[in-house]
């Protein structure tokens, strides 16, 4: 998880995909321990935020981070669909 908070921090990751609010409150821990946690807020400013459902959104935002995609219904397809939409969508590539 650090290494991933590092990517983060360079920017080399598009996206990243909570599946559960359990998966926001363990990464903001190891970012804590790790003296790390407002690096990984500030990235994950940068970064396109998908949650998988209400819960996680709420955990998320709980720690102040923005959520752009919120599958609907909270369900492992639509996520994935949506996750390829915003991925595919070339307006994404003008806020770089």
């Amino acid at each position: 998880m650090l290494r991933l908070i590092d990517a983060l921090g360079r920017n080399e990751i598009d996206l990243v995909a909570f599946t559960s609010a359990s998966q926001a409150r363990n990464l903001f821990a190891v970012a804590q321990n790790g003296g790390k946690e407002a690096s990984l807020k500030q990235s994950l400013g940068r970064t396109l935020v998908a949650s998988i459902g209400p819960a996680c959104s709420a955990a998320l935002r709980k720690r102040s981070v923005r959520v752009d995609i919120e599958a609907q219904p909270p369900k492992l397809g639509p996520f994935i669909n949506a996750i390829n939409a915003a991925l595919s969508d070339p307006r994404r590539l003008d806020k770089s």
